[in-house]
């Protein structure tokens, strides 16, 4: 009996050594041991509480003791009944305040009036309270025997059924405490596999609970370190003050969660995409940068926004920006696929973007995560390629176009000599003025300048990539100015090559740069139509860093100061019937080879069209 009472009096102490000692934790049982917490340590969020825990955390009301949050799940070790007192009335008297549902499942040693009557010395109005119904008081076996049994599941989903209870009524959640003194040793282990199962219920929950244990009933440490095992952390008494010590196992699964939310999180930090979660009532709660980015917020802007504020009227077939309407919808079958449409950044313009939506079960609510990806760059590049394809259907259109002007005049040629040839056959041998043989062989010739003129108009447009190599650039232009031959003849309109520059090696490709060298002359020569002096000059220079330009100068009526702003635009045109893509498609041609492309009024009248290019490097 000695030994017993000496046991019983000195756990305090004996506690305290086991959790402030860590070799006496490695001798024993070292799951169920203790490390004295810091007070920031108290607290400590799951993934989706990173954003809002601040927000969410309650005040504890003990002495000394800091704010924990929602899910919060301590055990008290107490001596006697006033340690019980002195803890869980500012406990209760806190959770009231705070418009909390409160219930407190008494011992038989302290009794139902034995509490009421320490919670009346601290709340005047506690008879309000009780008559309201926000605070119940009852004996454990009204509780936890009722029926005269333990019967775990009943009394977890009790807990359970008292929340969504206290939430219907507007309370904020559920504050309780139950003390355990009534279990006997055959009930011990069926209790702690309860505590078991209901910490992570509490931990999810908008529940604070406090397990209180018996010091003189635990008989013995195994029991006191059962019941710390199942907490985030126990209440002893030291040096007249109440200290808080984590659950050594508990605490190295905390760290370990705390390091998985931290990667989880630098995951989601590092996403290119932005992900955006937002609760029942389509507020944001948790976005990643890049999110806020592109919808133009910075990120502590971005949360607490409603989600409809991101989508404007109509879009997603939400009329009027609804956030409602839109989680409605997404409920709908929305979930798990991927749609595109025209969201809303704070600015108030439109961001092209492919999202998808799920749901998540968090806290006894549903949350919505958000995947958004941009697609300002693809419709761009996608703009870009179908531009450049209506540039490329234009362009063989107007070669089409070219290739009849073209091949009109070797058509007609081999027609004339074909008449000459019927004449002459017609004739006697002896009277033909010209060998019969000599009409049809110019006649072959205007057959070859003919197929001629197809094969280079088909180059035109069956080049689908360019293939650079070396070229001389004054073969290119001669050989492009031959495809044009006769109609600049036909708008008479006199051609004079000046091709001077010393070196022409250009790395290219032959197709397109004779493209842009058709273009420009038959823009030359259709600007001179209706004028008296028609002379069209294409002259070469070496300039300065290794660069060769070419001119294309005419004497038409040259261009205004607003026509050369636009002129190299898209569907920008001085003609009457034209296109607007010829120089656009030379421009890109021309900076596709490193070049540049501009026009300049020619002093004595009309334009010079100039582009550059980058000599190419020979070996010696």
């Amino acid at each position: 009996m000695a030994q017993l009472i000496i046991f019983i009096f000195s756990i305090p102490a004996f506690a305290r050594s086991c959790y402030t000692t860590l070799t006496l934790r490695q001798r024993l049982h070292r799951r169920y041991l203790d490390i004295r917490m810091k007070r920031e340590d108290v607290s400590i969020p799951s993934v989706v509480q990173l954003e809002t825990n601040r927000k969410r955390s309650r005040r504890l009301g003990i002495s000394g003791m800091e704010d924990v949050p929602w899910g919060a799940h301590l055990c008290q070790l107490y001596e006697a009944d006033a340690d019980l007192l002195e803890t869980l009335v500012p406990y209760f008297e806190a959770g009231l305040a705070s418009n909390e549902f409160c219930m407190w499942v008494v011992s038989e040693s302290l009794g139902t009036e034995t509490a009421k009557a320490a919670l009346r010395k601290a709340i005047p109005q506690i008879d309000a309270y009780l008559a309201d119904g926000q605070i119940e008081i009852l004996s454990y076996r009204d509780w936890y025997t009722l029926n005269g049994r333990f019967d775990p599941d009943r009394v977890r989903q009790g807990w359970l059924d008292k929340l969504d209870s206290a939430t219907k009524r507007g309370f904020d959640g559920l504050r309780l405490t139950g003390d355990t003194s009534w279990l006997s040793d055959e009930e011990w282990d069926q209790f702690i596999h309860y505590e078991a199962r209901l910490d992570p219920v509490v931990g999810s929950s908008r529940i604070i609970a406090i397990c209180t244990y018996s010091l003189r009933r635990c008989g013995g440490m195994r029991k006191v370190f059962d019941a710390v095992a199942n907490h985030d952390f126990a209440l002893i008494r030291e040096n007249d003050r109440w200290e808080a010590f984590k659950s050594y196992g508990r605490h190295r699964t905390e760290q370990a969660l705390i390091e998985s939310e931290t990667r989880l999180r630098a995951t989601i930090e590092g996403a290119s995409d932005g992900i955006i979660t937002i609760d029942p009532k389509g507020v944001v709660t948790l976005a990643n940068s890049a999110a806020a980015k592109m919808f133009g917020y910075a990120l502590d802007e971005l949360l607490g926004v409603d989600i409809g504020r991101l989508l404007p009227p109509s879009s997603c077939g939400v009329p009027e920006r609804s956030a409602s309407d839109f989680l409605r919808i997404a409920e709908k079958g929305f979930f798990g696929r991927s749609h595109q449409a025209e969201w809303r950044s704070r600015d108030g313009s439109s961001v092209p973007v492919e999202w998808t939506t799920t749901s998540i079960a968090f806290d006894h609510q549903k949350l919505f995560v958000i995947c958004v990806h941009d697609l300002t760059e693809r419709r761009q590049i996608e703009a870009r390629l179908q531009q450049l394809h209506t540039d490329r259907l234009v362009a063989m259109g107007g070669m089409a176009t070219a290739l009849a002007h073209e091949i009109n005049q070797p058509l007609a040629a081999i027609a004339a000599y074909l008449t000459v040839t019927q004449r002459l056959m017609r004739q006697p041998p002896g009277q033909r003025p010209a060998s019969i043989e000599d009409t049809i062989g110019k006649a072959s010739e205007q057959v070859v300048r003919a197929g001629k003129i197809i094969r280079h108009m088909r180059e035109f447009v069956a080049r689908n990539e360019p293939d650079k190599t070396m070229q001389r650039l004054h073969a290119l232009i001669a050989a492009a100015c031959e495809l044009t031959e006769a109609s600049a003849k036909q708008a008479g309109v006199r051609v004079t090559l000046a091709l001077q520059a010393e070196d022409d090696h250009v790395l290219a490709d032959n197709v397109q740069l004779k493209q842009v060298i058709v273009n420009l002359k038959r823009n030359a020569i259709e600007a001179m139509l209706s004028a008296e002096r028609r002379e069209l000059v294409i002259s070469t220079a070496l300039i300065e860093r290794g660069m060769i330009r070419t001119d294309v100068t005419d004497t038409g009526g040259g261009l205004s100061e607003e026509a050369r702003t636009h002129l190299f635009e898209p569907f920008k045109t001085t003609k009457a019937k034209g296109l607007g893509v010829g120089l656009s498609l030379s421009r890109s041609i021309v900076e596709a080879h490193y070049g540049e492309i501009w026009a300049e009024p020619n002093p004595t009248g009309g334009s010079i069209f100039r582009f550059t290019l980058p000599l190419a490097e020979r070996e010696c």
